[in-house]
């Protein structure tokens, strides 16, 4: 935990923790877990989180589906491949699927994930299911390599702005402000294809205040 920062707890016992899955196991996700390692993670703790990961060859049903029930667990995210069923780890080792969880493991939990196309379907199913907020994309999230990092950043503002303590609505209403200026920062460079990529993963960007609908949640869901 990062030098004087308290950390929060749902009881006198039980921390409130962040549970990371993030797949690294060819050159998309290692980037965008190389990122998330140095800077989302610590983030997070510097705000008192606990955090708890599942990464690489852990990153695998077997280990991420017990850590998702463990009291205190109330953030899930990660990076990882996916379809509109499944959120895949390890070599696509399918960690969440419809059809194929316990319904404790997004119960009551905020639960995003930087992956393709989750969100069309999983995640209304994680809501049904009891999940409080689910934050992804409903088609597939496309970055340039030579700027991922400011693709990642993106994706990142929604952990940030959590971790912050704001709303599932507020968390989207910055995420869409940071999406706009990043996407006029590569116009006023000349990168057209690059703002033009950005603008449409945030068009893709599905949550509890998206424009479509409220299949993701509850707009007022905030982390303890």
């Amino acid at each position: 935990m990062a030098k004087g920062t308290t950390r929060k707890e749902r009881t006198l016992t039980v921390p409130v923790i962040v549970l990371g899955i993030d797949s690294n196991w060819e050159p998309a996700t290692l980037a965008a877990y190389r990122y998330r390692d140095k800077y989302v993670y610590p983030h997070i703790a510097s705000k008192g989180y606990a955090i708890e990961k599942c990464q690489g060859p852990m990153a695998r049903r077997i280990y991420a589906a017990p850590k998702a029930q463990q009291p205190g667990v109330a953030y899930v995210t990660g990076v990882g491949h996916g379809s509109y069923t499944t959120y895949t780890g390890h070599y696509y080792d399918p960690i969440f699927q419809v059809g194929n969880y316990c319904a404790a493991e997004p119960r009551g939990k905020i639960v995003h994930f930087l992956s393709c196309e989750t969100a069309r379907d999983l995640g209304p199913d994680f809501v049904r299911n009891g999940c409080v907020a689910y934050f992804g994309y409903d088609d597939d999230f496309v970055f340039t390599t030579a700027d991922q990092d400011v693709f990642f950043e993106c994706d990142f503002e929604i952990d940030r702005a959590f971790s912050h303590g704001l709303t599932a609505a507020e968390v989207y209403e910055r995420v869409k402000v940071l999406f706009a200026q990043r996407a006029a920062d590569f116009r006023a460079q000349g990168k057209q294809n690059e703002a033009a990529t950005l603008e449409l993963d945030f068009d893709r960007l599905r949550c509890p205040s998206s424009p479509v609908g409220g299949a993701w949640g509850d707009p007022k869901a905030k982390l303890p």
